[in-house]
């Protein structure tokens, strides 16, 4: 850390935050993209993959609090556990389902 305590931007931890900040808001930023232009409640791919990710913000949250940064690190933690609840939802609810989990569960309708 440099003098002072203060996290530089481009150390490993502010990229990691700012990276784990930038890929979480575009992760989200694409899923209500598809949600609102496609009216298919269902998708190739299981959004439980995107679980490193969250894990990635939590990480990079606990190390930002750690280090001085505390509203930035409690956002990121924060955030990263607010995601992995909501991906679980979404697949829950029938708003975003795997393809193969869709045809399971007798293909339901999307809610609204």
């Amino acid at each position: 850390m440099p003098p002072g305590g203060v996290m530089g931007f481009f150390s490993w931890r502010g990229l990691l935050g700012w990276g784990s900040g930038f890929a979480l808001t575009l992760f989200w930023g694409l899923v209500v993209l598809r949600i609102i232009s496609v009216s298919d409640n269902h998708i190739g791919v299981n959004l439980l993959w995107a679980t490193p990710l969250f894990a990635a913000a939590v990480l990079a949250g606990g190390l930002w609090w750690s280090a001085s940064r505390r509203l930035a690190g409690a956002a990121l933690v924060t955030l990263g556990v607010l995601s992995l609840g909501c991906v679980i939802l979404l697949d829950r609810l029938d708003i975003l389902v795997e393809y193969e989990s869709w045809l399971e569960r007798g293909m339901p309708e999307r809610p609204f």
